[in-house]
């Protein structure tokens, strides 16, 4: 094998030797990455670019990307005879095309996650149920029940009026007292 593997490159001019170099380490550094995303989370990699996203177009993985477009570029336009200048300036467009349109994709990609976290400052100007009586000013112990990002929750609730709030009455969220309990009034 070794044999063979050494009489081909040997075979091989200076420009093949440099682009399927460049073309065959990319292409083992794209699979180790695609074999490493299954095991660890490679989301949190060095970039610079869309921060909001958590990715940028210069990664490792991009300029991986770009490298495998730039040295398999390069090895076809050579194979086919295209002049040197040529081969360089079409494989540059290539590989950083690659690189820019991996960049979009996974942007789109992070933009599909959810963390999953609830915002009950959502909540604000939402109508809810009351599910526990709810004493009069202010003081704890009632409880609401409202659709909230998807997800029926129950939640503490406080309200400012004199009179208790009986179960069922329909109120008005408006405000978030902390980090889950809400400021209701009957809605009216």
């Amino acid at each position: 094998m070794y044999d063979f593997v050494s009489s081909w490159w040997d075979a091989l001019n200076f420009n093949l030797q440099v682009f399927y170099a460049i073309a065959l380490i990319s292409a083992i550094a794209l699979l180790f990455q695609v074999a490493l995303s299954f095991f660890m989370d490679m989301e949190h990699e060095l970039s610079i670019g869309d921060h909001d996203s958590g990715m940028g177009i210069f990664t490792v993985r991009g300029v991986t990307a770009f490298f495998a477009g730039f040295g398999w570029t390069g090895v076809i336009l050579t194979r086919r005879d295209v002049d040197l200048t040529t081969t360089i300036f079409v494989a540059l467009i290539l590989g950083s095309g690659l690189m820019i349109s991996l960049f979009y994709m996974m942007r789109a990609f992070m933009r599909l996650q959810s963390n999953g976290n609830m915002e009950y400052t959502n909540a604000v100007g939402q109508l809810a149920s009351v599910y526990v009586s709810i004493p009069p000013q202010q003081r704890p112990g009632g409880q609401i029940e409202l659709m909230l990002q998807g997800r029926l929750i129950i939640a503490e609730a406080l309200q400012k009026g004199t009179e208790a709030i009986s179960p069922g009455t329909k109120v008005k969220v408006i405000e978030c007292i902390g980090a889950s309990t809400f400021l209701v009034e009957p809605n009216s």
